[in-house]
């Protein structure tokens, strides 16, 4: 018997995906969680689990540093993303936290069959084909955060964002050297690693996501 931990705060996708799961083998125990606090407890509590498969937006969850929290409290147990998060940069981000799949919900219902499969099986899972290779790009005034891009703001260090934070408020790197007692190569490195973060090429661009991303909490 192989047991399943289903981490995903919708409903009806959960009821679909935990169908799928024992359509692939009647050996599979499923179990499932609809807050990231949930999945927390879940796997503090059943030991025998071979495989997470977790969406990257529910309560209580951070982005790719859930994969990570997951990954740290049992790394005995590999970590599938499946997400409606068509974002490559994402996709490596939980990859480098740990994830052993990333499976895109667009996918047809076979696709997922066959890469929850891969999986359980001991391989790893990525698409070929159906993320985006860039980052946010232009957004309009009046143009709402998609969630790709606010998981990306999650991916920012506590550090990154304080200097994103001085950086909005009109400081340059030397003055945010002073405010936050480091080094002015430090700052650079900093908004360096913030700018790819964020799929943005410029200081103004990512001033502008980041006011966004304000107004919208």
């Amino acid at each position: 018997m192989r047991t399943v931990l289903v981490a995903d705060d919708h409903p009806m996708f959960r009821e679909a995906l935990v169908g799928t799961l024992k359509s692939l083998d009647d050996q599979v125990d499923v179990l499932e969680s609809g807050t990231f606090g949930e999945a927390v407890d879940r796997i503090a509590s059943v030991m025998d689990i071979d495989l997470i498969l977790l969406d990257l937006r529910m309560p209580g969850m951070n982005g790719v540093k859930g994969v990570r929290s997951l990954r740290t409290r049992r790394p005995d147990v590999p970590v599938a993303v499946i997400s409606a998060l068509a974002d490559s940069f994402v996709m490596r981000e939980c990859f480098d936290a740990g994830a052993v799949g990333y499976i895109p919900k667009s996918l047809s219902r076979d696709a997922i069959v066959s890469a929850i499969s891969t999986i359980l099986d001991g391989g790893s899972y990525t698409p070929s084909e159906g993320l985006d290779a860039i980052g946010p790009g232009e957004l309009e005034e009046d143009e709402p955060l998609d969630e790709a891009v606010r998981c990306r703001f999650e991916l920012l260090t506590n550090q990154q964002r304080k200097v994103l934070e001085l950086m909005a408020e009109g400081l340059l790197n030397k003055q945010i050297a002073y405010a936050i007692d480091v080094q002015i190569t430090t700052v650079k490195a900093h908004v360096s690693s913030l700018l790819q973060k964020l799929g943005v090429s410029s200081r103004t661009q990512a001033v502008i996501l980041f006011q966004k991303y304000r107004r919208a909490l």
